[in-house]
């Protein structure tokens, strides 16, 4: 993650502001819910069971603990090239472990990284210790922009939709206040400073906020 160190407070502070609010979170985008099976449940009915609800990989569990994972690269490595599918072959003996977890709060450049340093291609999210989603390679290439996956991005971003923003809004307003309602240059500006500010504070999250509302509605 990023250090802040030697950095006035101030810019700390809003540096973690614009993070906050315009980095997505790993429940935003991940493939949920967690689909989950016993660790001595057959291959066999675990295979029937992705089928069924048409998934890449099932969450695996011991005595209430998560404690692997099962995908279809375990499937056919593990089980039909090393062991052979067999009825008593448990989904134990062929998953993934240890795993690599995420918190569902987390945002999702931290994932991004846990994945890209462990080579691998998918994490399990939890919330509260439990199993609560599956975030993949895939979930991140078609639900996010290269902007989601970069902090220096994502703040070049947020500025340049906030000057966006702005300098249409600032002309819109002109035109209408002092060239149709002949509002006075002088009194314009002043009732001009507060709508500035409040605009340069949270005229980027427009775009963000666009993208969580298109995606809610399943338009990319």
């Amino acid at each position: 993650m990023l250090s802040f160190q030697g950095v006035p407070l101030f810019l700390k502070k809003t540096t973690q502001w614009i993070y906050k609010h315009i980095i997505p979170k790993i429940e935003d985008v991940m493939s949920k819910p967690a689909i989950t099976v016993e660790a001595d449940t057959s291959v066999l009915d675990v295979i029937r069971l992705m089928y069924k609800e048409r998934i890449g990989s099932v969450v695996v569990t011991e005595e209430n603990d998560t404690v692997g994972i099962f995908t279809r690269r375990d499937l056919i490595g593990r089980v039909y090239i090393e062991e052979g599918l067999t009825e008593k072959l448990k989904v134990g003996e062929v998953m993934t472990s240890p795993i690599m977890t995420v918190n569902s709060k987390d945002d999702v450049i931290k994932a991004v990284k846990i994945m890209k340093d462990n080579q691998i291609t998918r994490v399990i999210v939890l919330d509260e210790s439990k199993p609560v989603g599956i975030l993949t390679e895939t979930d991140i290439d078609l639900k996010l922009s290269k902007r989601s996956l970069s902090y220096k991005m994502a703040i070049k971003g947020y500025i340049v939709d906030t000057l966006a923003y702005i300098i249409f809004w600032s002309w819109i307003t002109i035109v209408i206040q002092i060239g149709i309602v002949g509002v006075p240059i002088e009194k314009f500006v002043a009732t001009s400073i507060l709508g500035f500010i409040m605009t340069l504070l949270l005229g980027g999250l427009f775009g963000r906020f666009l993208d969580l509302f298109r995606s809610k509605l399943g338009v990319q």
